[in-house]
């Protein structure tokens, strides 16, 4: 039947979808083109632009639009609507109900050429947020030396290409909307979105367009009562996250390079037989009553090129592999080792005999052989050699670097194994890596997979960290902006490098990091130069430990020592709590972390807001990333809250001023929830008693027979 609107004559054609309670029905503009989706008689998104067809073409010729009427015939429960566009060419839209109550639409062109592009064009309030697409706060490499300052969890303003790039890179097809909706854009062709702005970045803030390339353009639109909603929706669709095992959520240790040193960092002689870095790191933690649930070995750790060449650990740097790996795990300690998705020497002699390389004119790094993971050929022989390191009892890997190698499809052209062409599958590379290695678990269930690099189903088998942050405050910023970012796309289990990755940071963004990775579904601690807390230098102190030993006098930093101590058994003791929110993100696509808009939409305060946000129903949490900074504001939402730290209960919603020292994290708990009974002032004291005293190393060892 037809319907009248401001827009014209509209055809509604029947297109309902109920679920959990949210319809959604769509009406249609023919000429030109356009369509509302609804919900309960309410607006929800429109695909509309003013006079002109809101599905287009682009190309170096300009831009060519759809013109009826068109030809309407109805197949089933879909509707396919045959139009010509206004350069001569058939053009085919289709509309059809899909999974959890969101509407598909197909849009092809007839002779569609390559470096065109296939557009939809959205009408937007002026005052909707939008999240999600990509984790880093702006997309391009980013130089973090020359941070992106205003950028922040809200997407309104920006241009995204999306297109994997190297670190922070997890990417995802799909945003939402402070108003309760979501698209989600089924390619992995490269896309670009542009929100409140036109390609010449003049201010368009009732507009969102998304031009992709590719044969067509496939959207999902999802409705629903929240933002939270409408991800969880949207993370049943493509795959909910995999549920790690229980350990994952404990605290975590690493270092970017161990080397095995005949002394430990006070001079002690390093008596054990395995790796005196790994050695102290655990027995200094043990006897500061610091908590570690896995240990993560990062490259180089093997022989050959890189450290990473024939893929044995090198008996030089971890003599006694085998047994280091035993000695760790009867020590409630998990072993996670550093993969690339490449391989070297004689193994990329034989990748390449095989025919199982990625072929490409520059290998980077030098000598490599990038593995084609879609070929099932290729994935078996990789995993075989896995094999033996999982025999070894390594229990996990860390998957690095899918994000920096692969072609891209103009300059390097070609096909993969499968017949995806090169530029196709750029983005979807990383998820052949995960999906790869993930075959190569005996028993996933009881395994890890850890990746930099993710895109739309990678969290089905791999959780994520946030790669090669800076190490200084706007790493830090950034990382809190990542958090949340992942958990609007569907990576719900993120944690970052606490201190950041490039460089030693100082000692506030160290402690503040800590108090911030506390919070975060994975804690894992490191590289921090590749030093730790009771081997600090003061700051702007040169300080440098390699192959030769540490070049500088060590100094044990009793405060960060507590600080560590503090966050570090807090983050172990939520463990339970986190779990639990994991369960919920695996089983219904609940995202562990909640930004507030996600949960009141309604509050027009939260829609740009991201330095506050719900760690689980129960908890929240104000990092403090400000350099400086000794008091912050704090957004209490909805509800009673009791803060972590002096007990008092707030009501909300509202703002308040909070006294943050450099110890400090504000953090609230809701009342009467399980987690009431937390007093963080009381567990600082515990942590500052116990980091008093500098453990002796040489007193340590005897106990382990050496």
């Amino acid at each position: 039947m037809n319907s009248r609107s401001g827009l014209g004559v509209f055809l509604v054609i029947g297109l309902s979808v109920a679920t959990a309670g949210q319809a959604l029905d769509v009406a249609i503009r023919d000429t030109p083109f356009a369509a509302v989706f609804t919900s309960g008689g309410k607006t929800v998104v429109e695909v509309v632009d003013a006079n002109r067809s809101a599905l287009y073409v682009n190309g170096w010729g300009g831009r060519a639009s759809l013109v009826g009427p068109p030809r309407v015939v109805k197949d089933g429960d879909g509707t396919e609507l045959t139009y010509r566009t206004s350069d001569g060419r058939t053009a085919r839209v289709e509309l059809r109900p899909a999974e959890e109550g969101a509407i598909q639409v197909r849009f092809s062109v007839a002779g569609k050429a390559r470096w065109e592009r296939l557009g939809i064009t959205l009408r937007v309030s002026e005052d909707e947020g939008f999240y999600g697409l990509l984790e880093r706060p702006v997309q391009g490499i980013l130089h973090e030396s020359f941070p992106p300052r205003d950028a922040g969890f809200n997407l309104r303003g920006q241009e995204v290409w999306l297109y994997v790039l190297p670190t922070h890179a997890l990417y995802s097809p799909f945003f939402v909307s402070s108003r309760g909706w979501g698209l989600y854009v089924e390619s992995s062709w490269p896309g670009i979105y542009r929100f409140g702005r036109d390609g010449r970045g003049r201010p368009t803030p009732t507009q969102v367009t998304i031009e992709y390339e590719g044969p067509e353009l496939v959207v999902r639109i999802f409705g629903g009562a929240t933002p939270l909603e409408v991800v969880e929706k949207y993370s049943r669709t493509v795959g909910t996250t995999v549920l790690p095992p229980e350990w994952v959520f404990g605290p975590w240790r690493w270092r970017d390079e161990v080397w095995n040193l005949p002394t430990f960092y006070d001079g002690t002689p390093a008596r054990g037989p395995y790796n005196s870095m790994v050695v102290e790191d655990i027995l200094m933690m043990d006897a500061l009553g610091i908590p570690c649930s896995a240990y993560v070995l990062d490259r180089p750790w093997a022989g050959g090129t890189m450290g990473y060449g024939d893929l044995e650990f090198d008996p030089e740097r971890f003599p006694n592999a085998e047994a280091m790996l035993a000695w760790l795990k009867g020590r409630g300690v998990q072993p996670v080792l550093w993969l690339g998705p490449w391989v070297l020497d004689a193994r990329r002699a034989e990748a390449v005999t095989r025919g199982y390389h990625v072929r490409k004119r520059i290998p980077y790094p030098p000598r490599a052989a990038l593995l084609d993971f879609t070929s099932s050929e290729a994935a078996a022989w990789w995993q075989g050699l896995l094999a033996p390191l999982l025999d070894l009892g390594i229990a996990g890997f860390k998957l690095d670097r899918g994000d920096e190698d692969v072609p891209d499809g103009l300059l390097f052209s070609g096909s993969y194994s499968d017949g995806t062409g090169y530029r196709e599958g750029h983005n979807a590379y990383p998820l052949w890596f995960a999906r790869a290695a993930h075959g190569a678990l005996p028993d996933p269930a009881d395994s890890l997979l850890l990746v930099r690099a993710g895109w739309v189903g990678t969290s089905t088998y791999a959780i994520a960290w946030g790669g090669d942050p800076a190490s200084n405050e706007w790493g830090l910023r950034n990382s809190v902006l990542a958090l949340q970012r992942a958990a609007a796309m569907g990576f719900p289990i993120w944690g970052s490098d606490t201190g950041g990755y490039t460089g030693r940071p100082s000692r506030e963004v160290f402690a503040r990091w800590l108090g911030f990775s506390a919070f975060c579904p994975l804690m894992e601690v490191g590289p921090t130069a590749n030093l730790a807390p009771w081997s600090w230098p003061p700051d702007g102190t040169p300080a440098r430990v390699d192959a030769q030993g540490y070049r500088f006098a060590p100094t044990y930093d009793e405060e960060l020592v507590a600080i560590w101590i503090l966050y570090a058994r807090l983050h172990d003791d939520l463990r339970a709590y986190t779990y639990a929110q994991a369960v919920a993100a695996h089983e219904r696509g609940t995202p562990i972390v909640r930004p507030l808009v996600f949960v009141h939409p309604d509050r027009p305060e939260y829609v740009d807001l991201w330095e506050t946000y719900l760690y689980g129903p129960d908890l929240l949490v104000r990092p403090v990333w400000e350099r400086g900074a000794r008091s912050v504001t704090v957004h209490i939402p909805p509800r009673e809250w009791r803060d972590l730290w002096t007990g008092e209960t707030w009501e909300g919603p509202r703002t308040i001023a909070v006294e943050a020292p450099l110890h400090v994290i504000p953090a609230y708990v809701r009342v009467g929830s399980e987690l009431d009974h937390l007093d963080l002032a009381a567990r600082w004291v515990e942590a500052q008693k116990r980091a008093r005293s500098q453990p002796d190393l040489s007193s340590l060892l005897p106990a382990h027979g050496w």
